[in-house]
């Protein structure tokens, strides 16, 4: 789904929401968006449109924006810390407004708690190397059908569905 047409669909907490999120580092509007579509036109290179569903190519996108967001503000701060900490408060909002099942909600987390816990192997990075490992994580993806099970998979990439 396109970014625009996302907002459109948000109702007015859920935009107060964003608006309180960004009222402070206004200036990471720009990056925070650069990094989303981003994350989505790569997904959408190497995945097709599967990338939408609760898959392995989800788990790829959600790792993959998590590093690309923190990679942006590292690149204007130089600071890890600060970029890890706008790409949780990020990705955890997003999850926050826009509210899935517990057991999705519980993989996406997950999976962009992956994309932070790789960030300091990757911050330095090439894009493709990021893409390769990424995809090489995806393909080792473990499947879970409830969300405690993330609990034990620190370190993996998890979906829910085959498709």
């Amino acid at each position: 789904m396109k970014i625009w047409a996302r907002l459109k669909s948000f109702d007015a907490h859920q935009l107060f929401k964003l608006v309180k999120l960004f009222i402070v580092k206004p200036f990471y509007i720009k990056l925070t968006l650069q990094a989303t579509q981003h994350a989505v036109q790569l997904a959408n290179k190497h995945y097709g449109n599967t990338h939408h569903k609760s898959n392995a190519a989800n788990a790829f996108r959600h790792a993959l924006w998590t590093i690309l967001l923190a990679k942006a503000v590292y690149d204007k701060t130089g600071n890890e810390a600060t970029a890890k900490n706008w790409a949780l408060k990020v990705t955890t909002a997003h999850e926050n407004i826009a509210v899935n099942k517990p057991l999705e909600r519980a993989m996406d987390l997950h999976n962009n708690n992956v994309g932070i816990l790789l960030l300091a192997e990757l911050i330095n990075k090439k894009e493709d190397e990021i893409v390769l490992l990424l995809m090489k994580k995806a393909q080792e993806a473990q499947q879970i059908c409830k969300p405690e099970e993330v609990v034990n998979l620190k370190n993996q990439l998890v979906y829910i569905s085959e498709e």
